[in-house]
């Protein structure tokens, strides 16, 4: 009896470290392991291929705005890959033309 619940423990326990879960209010890590940055963002799917984008702020602590836009992907809503920016920070001049 002690096996076979050990044997169900070990196999719950293998398909909980498989599964991808989404946590309201969690952190979210890109798939090479940094955080997900893309704040106030906007979702869109391509139609053809049913892959997910996701565009938002890039920010770092202690800049006050204009960090750029990056830009994720996700076939599952669940990994996210980074594709950099989407847009790039850019200084303007503080005279009008």
């Amino acid at each position: 009896m002690a096996v076979r619940r050990l044997a169900s423990t070990l196999l719950a326990l293998a398909a909980c470290a498989n599964a991808k879960w989404i946590v309201p209010g969690a952190r979210r890590y890109d798939t090479d392991g940094n955080l997900f940055n893309a704040h106030a963002g906007g979702l869109c799917v391509d139609q053809e291929t049913g892959k997910f984008y996701w565009f938002g702020e890039y920010k770092v602590e202690g800049q006050v705005e204009g960090g750029g836009v990056s830009v994720y992907s996700s076939d599952d809503l669940a990994p996210w890959e980074s594709h950099g920016l989407a847009l790039g920070a850019f200084r303007v001049s503080n005279r009008l033309a």
